[in-house]
C-alpha cells in the first residue's frame, strides 16, 4: 500500500491507515498534494493560492479538534462566500454591471442593500 505515489491513489480507509502506519509519508503525500492543488496557470495566481493555503493551515493549527477544524473551515468558507467583498458581492457586481450595460434600470440587490430598503419602508 506504502508504494502509493500519489496522495489521491488512496482510498479514504486506506488513508487511515497510512496516517496510523506512517505518519511522515502521510504528510509528505499530503504536503505534496497541497503544492500541486496550488498550482495555477501564472506565477501570481500560483502565489495568491499558496498564501491562501497558508492563511487556512495557521487558521486551522488553531484548533484543537477535527470539529475546531470544521469550524473553521466553515467560518472561512461563509467569509469567502457571503462576507464583505466575497465571492456574492462580486458577483452581484458583475451581474448589475452587466443589466447597466445592457440599459436595464432595475439591478440585483445585495443583502445590506435589501436591508436599508426594509428600512427606508419601515
Amino acid at each position: 500500500m506504502s508504494t502509493k505515489k500519489e496522495f489521491t491513489a488512496y482510498t479514504p480507509d486506506e488513508l487511515r491507515e497510512l496516517y496510523q502506519e506512517n505518519p511522515a509519508l502521510f504528510d509528505q503525500l499530503a504536503d505534496q498534494a497541497l503544492k500541486n492543488a496550488c498550482r495555477a496557470r501564472t506565477p501570481e495566481k500560483t502565489l495568491k493560492l499558496q498564501q491562501m493555503q497558508w492563511s487556512m493551515t495557521m487558521q486551522m493549527r488553531r484548533a484543537s479538534s477535527n470539529l475546531g477544524r470544521m469550524h473553521i473551515m466553515e467560518n472561512i468558507f461563509y467569509t469567502q462566500v457571503y462576507g464583505k467583498n466575497g465571492q456574492l458581492e462580486q458577483l452581484v457586481d458583475s451581474c448589475n454591471t452587466l443589466l447597466r450595460a445592457i440599459g436595464k434600470k432595475q439591478q440585483i440587490m445585495g443583502k445590506e442593500e435589501e436591508e436599508s430598503v426594509k428600512l427606508r419602508r419601515v
